[in-house]
């Protein structure tokens, strides 16, 4: 059996490296998905101390991409 050429193994690499990110962003959707579910149910229903609820999902899930004010860049 003949030895892989270097170009196959690059894009192999390539190739696993793109899966796991794609499994991963497909987990965050789901946890995300999951997450806007329970909180529309919370607005929905104004279940027994839903806006604790809301604000504790959102921290959960607060991360770097988050959007700053200019007054916090300063």
């Amino acid at each position: 059996m003949s030895e892989a050429e270097p170009e196959c193994r690059e894009c192999s690499q390539q190739y696993n490296k793109l899966l796991a990110e794609y499994w991963y962003q497909r987990r965050q959707i789901r946890k995300m998905r999951k997450a806007f579910a329970a909180i529309e149910c919370a607005i929905t229903h104004k279940c027994g101390r839903y806006a604790e609820f809301i604000i504790g999902e959102c921290e959960a899930y607060r991360g770097s991409n988050e959007q700053r004010c200019n007054r916090d860049r300063g």
